[in-house]
């Protein structure tokens, strides 16, 4: 028997034993709360004491409610907020659902009445909700909101400006994003997408790990600021040309990212680069408005494994989330009839898999808008009012002897892509992948590709090994 056979009888005695050092993952959501008021476009947010809010853009029942629940307990027992003071020229229901330091509330509203509130936070002492106070008011009210680690908010209006609170959303000072971008970017308006001389509506927030905040725009695409919200700057920072900054440069290799619209979701990878949508995926040939921009490389691409022509509308996704082990997650949206709705996983941002294994409710476009993490836990809402957890476990490593982890496999179990994350001193190993029975299905010799991204969609169902140097580690392609 040669080495990598004898190997493999280890190993599969091993794993029958169940002598793994890690929790085996289920590979699926598994329902964690229901009872919840059903309706359309579920909103959630996790608070930094672990609360779990929920509530509904739109229902016809229960109008003005926030539930509360706790993402540390096994199932979640949501229990009812006091009913929001809601404007009388309200529309819709809650729009914008967000958090502040102190884990209190917020929820963003439209109305039609400027005279109105467009903000309120709940109390935690008097447990009313009060209504923010702003210095310029809003048309219609609050769209999104995001906060950072140091407790300033963000929030984006429809319309116009962003908002930003440093006192834990008792008030909110506009800012006025177009002023220093036409300053420093004459080029950048008229915007490309329609001519806007403005950004529209904000239509989503997000903060990467650095604390810099992207902003996705009606009309202007993906903006960005790194001092707090005090200057503004295009994610395609060739969109002028050097030569001339009142010239539009319309060989920029990010691009796409200054010609997107009704940008709903931003979302980042485990190394900050971005994902986003409201790419005008027709003047650029791609199948999606879903765009992958390498911010360090300073490139954009298409996105890879969703459903040609599925995403069509910027606003179709309204949430792109991303696990600390770095798995990323976006509910597709999709209009009645369209195939393959559903949620979708990616580890690098540019290979996407669909993954809605263990949700057995209707998972159709009115379930899409609901995704948020709280570590390696993620929770997503579908539209009959329940809540569903997926929680990676899987530490996909085998010791053997003093075998030590010195690579990582995700996702595992893997349906199409599988990403391989090496050690700095295993860059040169090759890689080799063995099914059970110990013969060799596939090496790789590499360069400096790191992580590794290896196609196992043509594999029969069941598990294989991965082996550089010394260490195997078990996968499972389902």
């Amino acid at each position: 028997m040669d080495m990598n056979k004898g190997m493999f009888c280890a190993l599969i005695v091993w794993f029958s034993l169940g002598l793994t050092n890690g929790e085996a993952q289920s590979g699926a959501w598994r329902l964690w709360a229901e009872g919840l008021p059903s309706g359309v476009y579920p909103r959630m947010a996790v608070a930094p004491n672990h609360d779990i809010f929920y509530s509904l853009l739109g229902t016809g029942i229960k109008q003005g409610f926030v539930y509360k629940a706790n993402t540390m307990a096994i199932n979640g027992q949501f229990a009812e907020l006091p009913k929001v003071p809601r404007p009388v020229s309200v529309q819709n229901n809650i729009v914008a659902l967000g958090y502040n330091a102190q884990s209190e509330p917020l929820v963003g509203v439209f109305r039609t009445d400027l005279s109105e509130p467009w903000m309120f936070r709940l109390d935690q002492t008097s447990k009313q909700w009060e209504a923010s106070l702003s210095d310029k008011i809003p048309n219609l009210g609050g769209f999104c909101l995001a906060t950072s680690n140091d407790g300033i908010i963000y929030a984006g209006v429809r319309w116009a400006y962003i908002y930003k609170s440093v006192d834990g959303g008792r008030s909110f000072q506009a800012i006025d994003e177009n002023k220093t971008i036409k300053s420093n970017y004459p080029c950048y308006y008229p915007s490309q997408l329609n001519k806007s001389d403005a950004d529209g509506a904000i239509f989503s927030i997000n903060i990467d790990s650095r604390g810099r905040i992207y902003a996705g725009t009606e009309t202007a695409g993906v903006i960005y600021s790194d001092d707090e919200g005090k200057t503004w700057h295009p994610a395609d920072i060739f969109a002028c040309k050097i030569s001339d900054p009142f010239q539009q440069d319309t060989l920029s290799p990010m691009r796409a990212l200054s010609i997107s619209g009704n940008v709903g979701a931003i979302g980042f990878t485990k190394e900050n680069n971005l994902v986003w949508s409201g790419v005008n995926m027709w003047e650029l040939g791609w199948k999606n408005k879903l765009g992958f921009a390498d911010m360090n490389n300073r490139t954009t691409s298409p996105t890879e494994g969703i459903s040609d022509y599925l995403i069509q509308t910027g606003q179709q996704i309204s949430k792109i989330v991303t696990s600390t082990k770095g798995q990323m997650f976006l509910h597709s949206g999709g209009v009645t009839g369209a195939s393959n709705v559903g949620i979708y996983t990616s580890f690098d941002g540019i290979h996407w898999e669909s993954f809605n294994q263990g949700i057995s409710s209707q998972n159709d476009g009115l379930s899409q808008g609901s995704l948020v993490t709280d570590g390696d836990k993620v929770f997503m809402a579908t539209n009959d009012g329940k809540v569903w957890i997926y929680e990676n476990h899987e530490s996909s490593t085998t010791h053997l002897g003093e075998i030590q982890s010195n690579f990582e496999l995700n996702p595992n179990p893997v349906s199409n892509f599988l990403y391989l994350h090496l050690s700095n001193g295993d860059l040169k190993n090759p890689v080799r992948i063995f099914n059970p029975m110990g013969e060799l299905l596939m090496e790789m010799n590499h360069q400096s590709e790191n992580p590794i991204v290896i196609d196992v969609s043509d594999f029969t169902s069941g598990f294989y090994f991965v082996n550089v140097a010394s260490v195997y580690k078990r996968f499972i392609k389902f």
